[in-house]
């Protein structure tokens, strides 16, 4: 079995939201110890397990340096919401092989794996269910995809190369002279009430084709 600390809990899972909220109004410290935990108001013992917490779901790297999850995850209102989802997954890999919908599970179903996957004892297995439940607050679930693991730069950089080629404007294509041409491909979806008027039809496709007409004769 793992040891105790493969699900690091803390007695005030309260005090733990209420730290990471914090974090997102003050400036990015250069190391989160607990030193800095004094200096920011939290001195109980009970805080102690933060770090630990923290180091898990990779929002600070081991040395207690602020990763990038951090950063622009934690610290990056809404849109950040899906970067601490993934650090949260990685941090918790075999929860989410079992149950991929893990935070909306009910704590019965989680106690009973995180008993079954370390030494835990029924109250402490109590204090990691809660624990985990106050990060995944801080997680958009929905919106993180892909498996477990840290967060992939690539699929970043694949996403800002789409957005370059859309903000563009049409592709240009070269015909078997050399010369290029735009192509650009237009869907237009109308509707019209259903009617037994056949007038009502015509009329529909006789407006409809005139004003692709004046568009097609506008281009040429």
């Amino acid at each position: 079995m793992a040891s105790d600390t493969s699900f690091p809990h803390t007695p005030t899972p309260g005090k733990l939201e209420e730290f990471l909220k914090k974090l997102q109004s003050v400036g990015v410290p250069p190391k989160i110890d607990q030193k800095y935990l004094g200096a920011v108001g939290f001195t109980s013992s009970s805080s102690r397990p933060f770090i630990p917490i923290m180091k898990k779901v990779q929002l600070i790297d081991p040395s207690g340096k602020p990763t990038d999850l951090y950063t622009r995850g934690l610290r990056g209102g809404e849109a950040g919401r899906t970067l601490v989802a993934t650090g949260i997954r990685a941090g918790y890999e075999n929860l989410f092989q079992v149950y991929s919908d893990a935070p909306d599970r009910p704590d019965t179903e989680l106690a009973v794996f995180f008993k079954s996957h370390s030494d835990l004892d029924d109250k402490k297995v109590s204090l990691a269910v809660k624990t985990f439940k106050a990060v995944c607050k801080f997680g958009d679930f929905n919106s993180a995809t892909g498996s477990a693991g840290s967060v992939d730069q690539g699929s970043e950089e694949d996403f800002n190369d789409q957005t370059s080629q859309i903000k563009s404007g049409p592709s240009r294509q070269h015909g078997s002279n050399g010369a290029s041409s735009v192509v650009i491909n237009v869907n237009i979806a109308l509707s019209v009430d259903a009617t037994s008027d056949a007038a009502v039809y015509d009329a529909f496709f006789a407006a409809m084709g005139k004003h692709l007409k004046g568009l097609v004769d506008g281009d040429a």
